[in-house]
């Protein structure tokens, strides 16, 4: 799974219609695709994609807020700067790295998406957190967001801002129109 540097959810009914949305807006956004996949979970993608993923991700947030129609069988889309085993020990570790990126003065939040796993989402964000102790926890406006996407046994993580992942829906509600899922 290392070489997967990008995820993408969307409804596991529409796959071939979220696959063609996926390379289309790639393309456009001045990506490619060496390698798209469907996870082990059903409804996600593992995709990796040649040049930076955070801002293929980015150019193509700026060109949904100014169409929110480019993006209507897709749903959340989130870069991966690493996959670590799914234990609470690997996680927390590569969250204390990804950590590192975070300023002293610097707001920060988790965002965590779990599929297939004992453990909580919020016990996980608690033990994922803990250790860390820079910047300052900030859930409405973070600078920066510790992204976990969490597929049975493995997980994919990053050190985003908001500009560099997407959640449609949310997107969809600042624009003004309305959701769909």
């Amino acid at each position: 799974m290392e070489n997967y540097n990008l995820l993408v959810t969307y409804h596991p009914n529409r796959a071939g219609l979220a696959e063609r949305e996926v390379r289309r807006r790639v393309e456009e956004a001045g990506g490619s695709i060496a390698e798209l996949e469907s996870s082990c979970i059903s409804g996600v993608f593992c995709i990796e994609v040649s040049g930076d993923a955070k801002q293929i991700v980015s150019n193509i947030r700026e060109e949904f807020r100014e169409d929110p129609g480019t993006l209507t069988h897709t749903y959340h889309w989130m870069p991966v700067d690493r996959w670590v085993k799914a234990t609470v020990d690997e996680m927390t570790e590569a969250a204390q790295e990804l950590a590192e990126g975070i300023g002293e003065d610097e707001r920060w939040m988790m965002h965590m998406h779990k599929r297939r796993h004992d453990m909580t989402s919020e016990e996980l964000v608690l033990a994922l957190t803990e250790p860390i102790s820079k910047g300052k926890v900030d859930l409405r406006r973070p600078d920066k967001i510790i992204a976990v996407e969490v597929l049975g046994g493995m997980a994919g993580m990053s050190l985003v801002t908001r500009e560099q992942i997407i959640d449609a829906n949310q997107l969809r509600q600042q624009v003004g129109t309305p959701k769909f899922y």
